[in-house]
């Protein structure tokens, strides 16, 4: 194998290999953005302006809303926190947003090879398949237990099933739009695995994602064996919380108990201080997880119970205004706002149906994060993270790679 062909087939599998090793062990994907970071700069003609086409440093409006979300939290940093050295590291840490570049490196190489090529997503399977056994063997085959969560090989199982949920709607569309068949099976048995997974997580923000994910696929693809499928799987739902499968209705209306001493109860008290730090700091914020450190301040200040003293503020939205103020909030919305305008043109205009299929899941890919956003931080917590910068990242490369020439799908 040439050196040219190797490359090529790192290319080809980087994607739903990334994807797998996210579930396997998160930590690891920083080594891929920095083997694919070489990896690109190597096989780039060494000009700058071929540099910046690699790895997407051409979109003015995006990157101007990038700098504008990173130098406002930077700037609440500087402005509102004692600047030790924890909040040193917290400002490099900052660097991961490297591997949404690295990632969309990726992708741009993949499409100027011209390869043709199917995924399967073997790897994602055998990923998804090793932590229901696991879990399984874990729980003495009480796999549906709201009091054992599937948490995977993540601290967190709300973690976890932001990961899972992201991941499961962006193979909605590998199902959707598959070309036959054969290239359906892959996509078809990580949705079916990851939805095992995501019902054991027994986390609600998740399955309104997973809900809102179908809801925008629906609207898309206008697919009725789609809707007939859909329409079985609420139904499934629906019965299993009237008569409380896997005590389902139990975990449902357990969403509607706000007393203090729960969750629902301890985020209303959080968003309560989170939005009142806000109106303290509304240009720059405190800086990225500084404002997590003046909770109980403001719980005093609000006459709430001091004993509840998050991360974070369980709601990325909020996050983002008390750790960016309204300036990173605007640099944030717009990010993620012209990448909907982006994928939604190239969905529109796409001509092969692998453009469909990237186009559309990174689309329900965001559906399915700002769905998440409501009640946790994707943003903070490195897993979920991760699937943003790689599924986001690649695409928006490889859609950026093939330009305006299109070959009719066979």
């Amino acid at each position: 194998m040439t050196k040219s062909s190797f490359f090529s087939t790192l290319l080809v599998f980087f994607f739903p290999l990334a994807l797998a090793i996210n579930l396997v062990n998160f930590l690891w994907v920083d080594i891929v953005f920095v083997l694919m970071t070489i990896a690109a700069i190597t096989a780039s003609e060494k000009t700058w302006p071929e540099i910046q086409s690699t790895f997407g440093l051409k979109n003015k409006l995006f990157l101007c809303c990038l700098t504008a979300y990173f130098l406002s939290g930077i700037l609440g940093y500087i402005l509102y926190s004692p600047m030790e050295a924890n909040e040193l590291t917290k400002i490099g840490n900052l660097r991961w947003i490297w591997g949404f570049f690295a990632c969309f490196s990726a992708g741009y190489l993949l499409a100027h090879k011209k390869i043709k090529f199917n995924w399967y997503f073997l790897t994602v399977i055998l990923a998804l398949a090793v932590i229901i056994v696991r879990h399984f063997d874990e729980t003495s085959g009480k796999f549906l237990d709201s009091s054992l969560r599937i948490k995977g090989f993540y601290s967190n199982p709300n973690y976890f099933a932001m990961a899972v949920a992201l991941l499961w709607a962006t193979m909605l569309p590998f199902v959707i739009y598959a070309r036959n068949t054969k290239s359906r099976i892959g996509p078809a048995f990580v949705l079916f695995l990851a939805g095992i997974i995501l019902l054991a997580t027994y986390t609600r923000t998740s399955w309104i994602a997973m809900l809102m994910a179908v809801a925008v696929a629906l609207v898309y693809s206008k697919n009725k064996k789609m809707l007939t499928v859909s329409a079985l799987i609420i139904g499934f739902f629906g019965l299993a919380i009237l008569f409380n499968w896997f005590n389902l209705k139990d975990r449902i209306l357990y969403s509607f108990d706000i007393k203090i001493n729960n969750s629902q109860g301890e985020r209303i008290a959080v968003w309560k201080a989170a939005w009142s730090l806000f109106l303290d700091h509304p240009t720059f914020g405190t800086g990225f997880e500084y404002a997590a450190k003046l909770f109980r301040e403001y719980y005093i200040k609000l006459g709430q119970p001091t004993s509840y003293v998050p991360g974070h503020t369980h709601n990325q939205f909020l996050d983002v205004l008390t750790g960016a103020g309204l300036v990173g909030l605007v640099g944030f919305l717009g990010a993620f706002g012209s990448g909907v305008v982006f994928f939604h043109k190239k969905f529109k205009t796409a001509v092969e149906v692998l453009d469909k299929q990237i186009a559309l899941g990174s689309i329900l890919c965001i559906v399915a994060f700002f769905s998440c956003s409501f009640t946790e931080t994707p943003i903070i917590q490195q897993g979920p993270r991760n699937y943003i910068l790689i599924i986001l990242g690649f695409s928006y490369g490889y859609l950026s790679g093939k330009g305006k020439k299109q070959v009719a799908a066979n």
